[in-house]
């Protein structure tokens, strides 16, 4: 088999104005999508660390020690500790698994770390296409004021 050519780049300067006004349009479409993406997965790294700090907090508590127990984001019920040393941990799909609470912060920071790379490549990736649509924008505007100039002297 021969060896595959690497795809030769479009010259941005090469394409008509329609081409660079669609192509415009799905680099928005591509940063919002990106931005949002990396929202959600910061939102699922601030769970992860809520979650890991109750999880240290418990750690720290004392069996029969009174404590208020979230059901939801705004609703508590009072408790008492019954065991400090394990926990169930969610580990997704409906499956939970029995962790010490030190096993259970390790897993919490393993995810937080494992979601932050991913921000950080998204992020990576939103500047690459935030400077993309830089350059397409300033020759989809030097393409118009030419075709504009040219139209007047006509």
């Amino acid at each position: 088999m021969p060896p595959k050519e690497a795809a030769e780049p479009i010259r941005l300067e090469s394409l008509a104005p329609q081409q660079l006004a669609e192509l415009r349009a799905n680099l928005n479409n591509e940063i919002q999508r990106l931005s949002e993406g990396a929202a959600a997965l910061a939102r699922a790294a601030g769970t992860f660390n809520t979650s890991k700090k109750s999880v240290e907090q418990l750690a720290a508590s004392k069996t029969g020690q009174s404590i208020m127990m979230p059901l939801t984001s705004s609703l508590y019920v009072s408790g008492e500790v019954d065991d400090v040393e394990k926990v169930l941990v969610d580990i997704g799909t409906g499956y939970y698994v029995e962790m010490t609470t030190a096993d259970a912060a390790k897993y919490y920071e393993r995810r937080i770390k494992v979601l932050q790379e991913n921000i950080n490549t998204i992020h990576s990736t939103l500047r690459e296409r935030q400077n993309v649509l830089i350059q397409v924008q300033s020759i989809l505007q030097e393409k118009i004021m030419a075709a504009q100039a040219a139209s007047s002297r006509a």
